[in-house]
């Protein structure tokens, strides 16, 4: 393979601040609200050439610390606005919060990023095809190890309209796709390069010289065409195979119906200490539960439904003191004896000091099962050393940490159960799966994110890990967005954002599992050991 052009790096430093700006634009706009999901397999190329010219170590530590901050102003801006707007933190506070909470983790991750990519640099496609996209598989991977950080807004999320591309996450999960998608980044910088010198060449030379020149040039675009194709080719043939084992499911009868009930209720009504039992009836009300109700349900159903799910939103049971044994009694009553109710609430535990952000599964044949949150949100749920966000009305300000099993073994059959931000780390979701949840369910509270893209983002991870484990994934939050999502990543029934709604639909329950589901994120550890490979070479002194 012919060697790479040297580049004049120095006369690169202003260009590459021009560079860095354009590839976090680039990647900001791949995702909600512009949804230009095309733009992730543009979107890092700038920066790493950015990283490819940077004259010296220094250099590329500032490059990579001024992509993460600009990552961070353009991805995460709405967490200011929301402590501002929705939790009434002073200005002052809130930027402390945004430059710790959020531009300091990113900076520690993709500062690392920048040094290994120096470090590791090789003038050969093998680094631009497997090293690049395996150290930026490590880096978004690295945000589900540590507590303080959080594996948001990694190129999987914006891929997901491209359905017939990210069907392949059922093999390679969410970090194959990532790894993708930076491996067509990185060729492309490679290939610009090729081309740059295979123009530069003189037009003297042997016509064999100029035949390899060219193959070297076209190479790396051909490489690009098959990463996208293959997935695209498979995914279609996926699409078909899943949605018809989903409609001869549904024929043979077997088949539930979800209802999932949006109460719009805001932040100040749902922690004011009052109302609870009024939110109740309107939650019972908006669930049609009444028995002349239902009946005129089944009556008007083509297929009547032998089972049905009602899901509610995170923490809609919030006065822990009212839930005994006289309450969910009464519940059990009023949903009927073929309904799973879910809902998600507070548990106190005297034991030990504290409160747990629970789901509960009320089944009204008189089961009363709980999951406790495992995962808990950074700062809002948990903090270290300095409580940023301080009590808000009669919220807990911390909870404690579950140790119940994440799959509820209901009469209704095996649930995955996941709360809020859960969804968004792939292997836990897996591990439901793994241990026998036939349908996942993830409950969320989205109205602190306020009118901006997160709620939108958060939707789309709960697409991909339905993909990954090719399950049928109902999700409700307070206030939107709430969906039922099919095991091909299709949102058959949805609500709209911040309005009081009724989301019904039907799913079916999955035995089989996915190669993800069975074997997990073997793309990480195939990253893990490229980049062993490329370390161990450059420590032996070999090129």
């Amino acid at each position: 393979m012919r060697a790479l052009p040297e580049i004049p790096k120095k006369s690169h430093r202003s260009s590459n601040l021009f560079f860095i700006l354009v590839s976090s634009l680039l990647y900001a706009i791949a995702f909600p609200p512009l949804n230009l999901w095309g733009a992730s397999f543009l979107a890092l190329a700038p920066f790493f050439y950015a990283l490819e010219t940077a004259d010296s170590k220094r250099r590329n530590f500032l490059y990579a610390a001024l992509w993460s901050v600009f990552h961070g102003l353009t991805m995460g801006y709405w967490v200011f606005l929301t402590l501002v707007n929705h939790y009434d933190v002073p200005a002052a506070r809130a930027v402390l919060f945004f430059v710790m909470g959020v531009i300091f983790p990113l900076v520690l991750v993709y500062a690392g990023v920048g040094a290994c990519y120096r470090f590791l640099r090789q003038d050969h496609i093998l680094f631009y095809a497997f090293g690049v996209p395996a150290l930026w598989v490590a880096a978004e991977y690295l945000k589900s190890l540590f507590p303080f950080l959080i594996p948001w807004g990694g190129m999987s999320d914006a891929l997901v309209p491209f359905s017939s591309f990210i069907q392949v996450a059922d093999i390679i999960g969410g970090y194959g796709v990532i790894f993708l998608a930076a491996a067509v980044n990185a060729l492309l910088v490679y290939a610009v390069r090729m081309m740059v010198s295979y123009a530069r060449q003189p037009a003297a030379g042997s016509p064999n010289g100029q035949w390899i020149s060219a193959l070297n040039a076209v190479f790396p675009v051909a490489l690009i065409f098959l990463i996208v194709f293959l997935p695209v080719m498979y995914g279609k043939q996926q699409i078909r195979r899943v949605t018809a084992s989903v409609e001869q499911t549904k024929e043979e009868g077997r088949r539930a119906c979800a209802v999932l009930v949006q109460g719009n209720f805001s932040m100040g009504e749902r922690w004011s200490g009052m109302g609870f039992f009024q939110r109740l009836a309107s939650y019972l009300d908006m669930s049609g539960v009444h028995a002349d109700r239902n009946k005129q349900e089944d009556k008007e159903a083509d297929i009547p439904c032998p089972e049905q799910v009602i899901v509610w939103p995170e923490t809609t049971l919030n006065s822990a003191s009212s839930l005994n044994d006289a309450f969910f009694l009464a519940l059990m009553r009023d949903i009927g004896e073929k309904t799973l109710l879910i809902s998600g609430g507070l548990k106190n535990d005297p034991d030990h000091g504290g409160v747990y952000n629970s789901a509960y599964f009320i089944s009204g044949k008189g089961r009363l099962l709980r999951y406790d949150k495992h995962i808990l949100l950074p700062y809002a749920e948990t903090s270290w050393f300095v409580d940023f966000l301080g009590a808000y009305y009669t919220a807990p300000d911390a909870f404690l940490a579950g140790r119940t099993p994440a799959v509820m073994k209901t009469l209704n059959g095996a649930i995955g159960a996941s709360i809020c931000f859960e969804i968004l780390y792939s292997g836990y979701i897996r591990q439901t799966v793994r241990d026998g949840a036939a349908v996942l369910v993830n409950i969320s509270n989205d109205s602190w994110f306020g009118d901006s893209p997160m709620p939108y983002i958060h939707l789309n991870a709960a697409r991909l890990r339905a993909i990954e484990n090719r399950r049928f994934l109902l999700r409700t939050s307070n206030s939107g967005i709430s969906a039922i999502i099919d095991p091909v990543g299709r949102i058959t029934a949805q609500s709209r954002l911040f309005q009081k709604e009724r989301v019904t639909g039907d799913f079916v329950k999955i035995d089989q599992m996915s190669i993800y589901s069975r074997y997990g994120n073997l793309a990480v550890a195939a990253s893990l050991l490229v980049l062993l490979v490329f370390f161990s070479r450059i420590l032996m002194g070999k090129d």
